[in-house]
């Protein structure tokens, strides 16, 4: 059986246990299994979010402008009639 399925009908069936006061739970437990998954996709986002601040910047994965390209150009056709 699906995962989503279970989670799913474990949700449902919490609601209705819920609803007919079987169990005396408060409703942050009850609808846990539908905002779970959210829950850990959010927290996984952010942290490959900060993972990749932390990640140095080379050369050659930052990538320039072509304006920036173009005045690296003049600059080195400008040193090399200096030369």
């Amino acid at each position: 059986m699906n995962n989503k399925i279970v989670i799913g009908l474990l949700g449902v069936s919490f609601v209705v246990l819920k609803l007919t006061k079987v169990i005396d739970w408060s409703w942050w437990y009850v609808t846990m299994p539908f905002w779970l998954g959210y829950a850990l996709i959010g927290l996984l986002l952010i942290l490959a979010l900060m993972a990749d601040k932390k990640k140095p910047k080379t050369a050659h994965t930052v990538r320039k402008s072509k304006f920036q390209q173009r005045l690296e150009e003049m600059e080195q056709q400008r040193k090399s009639k200096l030369s």
